[in-house]
């Protein structure tokens, strides 16, 4: 049985005997140092392979599963952005909801662009207010007002524009027009649209 044996696996060696040979005999025809540099090159060869089939094995998919956190912080700090804007946004909105509803019915724009016209000095100079009901803005009816201003000064205008974006009222400047008078160079003749949204 041992024969048999041996006749199968005969022909599996054969090669290896056929190669193994010559390699012996060149070994055996190597110095002492030679074969000292083969073994070291040889032990380089092996520790390359266990190192790539090492990293292969676990260091690319540590990589990569750094890669997917990595990947992951930056989708939460975009969410986070965004939640910090939309937080802004409310912020902002419930502001606004605050001044509308602080604004009474009883608000008017003629009667508050006076009172500041009278705070920047400006009251003698207002010619004409005249106001106008706009299509309504979320449900609230929008007002306007046209203010025009003879014989003023640019600096009480700039004061009086700039109590008029400090107001603590839904207040919007839509328009402003100066012109110089041709009498007088250093005064100016003014017009001003001045926007609100009203409580119904």
């Amino acid at each position: 049985m041992t024969e048999r044996y041996l006749s199968i696996l005969s022909p599996i060696f054969a090669p290896i005997r056929k190669y193994s040979i010559p390699l012996r005999e060149r070994w055996e025809k190597l110095t002492a140092r030679e074969r000292s540099l083969l073994a070291i090159m040889l032990s380089l060869l092996a520790l390359y392979l266990i190192s790539t089939l090492l990293t292969s094995l676990f260091l690319d998919p540590y990589e990569e599963a750094l890669s997917d956190e990595t990947a992951l912080k930056e989708e939460v700090q975009k969410a986070s952005q965004i939640s910090s804007h939309l937080r802004q946004i409310q912020s902002s909105i419930n502001e606004r909801s605050h001044l509308l509803s602080s604004d009474n019915a009883g608000f008017s724009l003629i009667s508050y662009l006076e009172q500041e016209a009278r705070h920047s000095q400006i009251s003698t100079s207002v010619s004409q207010m005249t106001p106008r009901n706009l299509p309504s803005e979320g449900g609230y009816p929008s007002v306007m007002v046209s203010l025009h201003l003879e014989k003023v000064d640019l600096a009480h205008v700039l004061i009086f524009i700039a109590r008029i974006q400090r107001a603590p009222h839904l207040l919007r400047i839509t328009h402003i027009s100066l012109e110089r008078r041709f009498d007088q160079h250093d005064l100016l003749d003014v017009r001003i649209d001045v926007q609100t949204i009203q409580p119904s």
